[in-house]
Parts: C-alpha cells; sequence; structure tokens
C-alpha cells in the first residue's frame, strides 16, 4: 500500500485551536483545544505517519507545549519568518501533508504534496490549499484529514473506518 504521505506537518493556533486567545491582566491563560485531533493522530501513527506541530506563539507556547505532549506529537517552536525554510529541512524532499490557517503558511502549503486548511483560515489561504475542509480549527481538522487520508489509501479501509472498524489492515 503506497501511503500518501509519511508526515502530517500542522500548525497550532487557528488549527488545533480556535485561534482565539484568552487573556488576563498576568498574559495568556487559555486556548481551546478540541478532543478528536488525539483521536486522530493515534491513527496516523498506526499507518507510520509522523504528525508534528509547529507554532509561532512565544507566550502560549507553554499552552500549547503541554496539550500536545499529552497528544503524543512532537511541536516545535518556528517563527512565521522561518517556517519555511524549516519545513523544508524537516521533510527533505520526502512527501508531507501540511495543514494551515494563516498567510504564512502559504509557500507551505504550495510546497506539500497535499494541503489543508480549516474553515476559519484566511480565504487566501483556502484558495492556496488542495483541500478547504469543513470545519473550524478546534472541531476536528485532523481528524478530517484523517478521514482524507484514508479515501487516498483506497481498498476496504474507509468503509472500514465508517462502520466504527477501526482495526483495519495495513
Amino acid at each position: 500500500m503506497k501511503l500518501p504521505w509519511k508526515i502530517l506537518i500542522t500548525d497550532v493556533d487557528g488549527v488545533l485551536t480556535d485561534g482565539k486567545f484568552v487573556y488576563s491582566s498576568s498574559g495568556k491563560v487559555n486556548k481551546t483545544f478540541g478532543p478528536h485531533d488525539a483521536d486522530a493522530v493515534k491513527l496516523f501513527k498506526r499507518f507510520g505517519v509522523e504528525v508534528i506541530a509547529i507554532s509561532a506563539d512565544i507566550r502560549g507556547f507553554p499552552i500549547t507545549k503541554k496539550r500536545l505532549n499529552d497528544m503524543k506529537v512532537d511541536v516545535f517552536q518556528v517563527s512565521e519568518l522561518e517556517r519555511l525554510e524549516w519545513v523544508k529541512e524537516k521533510t527533505k524532499g520526502c512527501d508531507f501533508a501540511y495543514v494551515g490557517d494563516g498567510f504564512y503558511d502559504i509557500p507551505i502549503l504550495d510546497l506539500a504534496s497535499v494541503s489543508y486548511a480549516p474553515k476559519n483560515a484566511l480565504e487566501v489561504v483556502k484558495l492556496s490549499a488542495d483541500l478547504s475542509l469543513n470545519v473550524n480549527g478546534s472541531e476536528g481538522v485532523l481528524w478530517h484529514i484523517f478521514e482524507d487520508f484514508v479515501r487516498r489509501i483506497g481498498g476496504d479501509s474507509y468503509q472500514k473506518l465508517t462502520e466504527g472498524k477501526i482495526e483495519f489492515t495495513l
């Protein structure tokens, strides 16, 4: 079975979160993550797909790191301006998928083998992505990407997924 990609790189804020930052007088205190992305990560790993997250959010990075560590996803702090070169180095010509929602994600969306944007992404970003998803950040973006991944693999994997039989044969 040929996999459509071996690495999935995701932006964090606006993709895994709703993109909103909750501040108090002490600074950033909350981010909202959805529950279904963690399930997708587990299933991607069963196919041997490495899931990596990047964030440019310096002040909220401890919050991001805590959630991504819970999901067992490596997360890297990468500024928007360094993102493209970082991704090129990390993927080194390997097929990869990318999901992003912001302006600085556009060159990476263009470089990726397959690219995605959540519903709440900037319009220009959705136009650059191969697939604009019908869900906002924090509403299971990675789950929807996993469904597309399984469709791309073909065979009976998608049928088994929709029947709730996630013990499909690799």
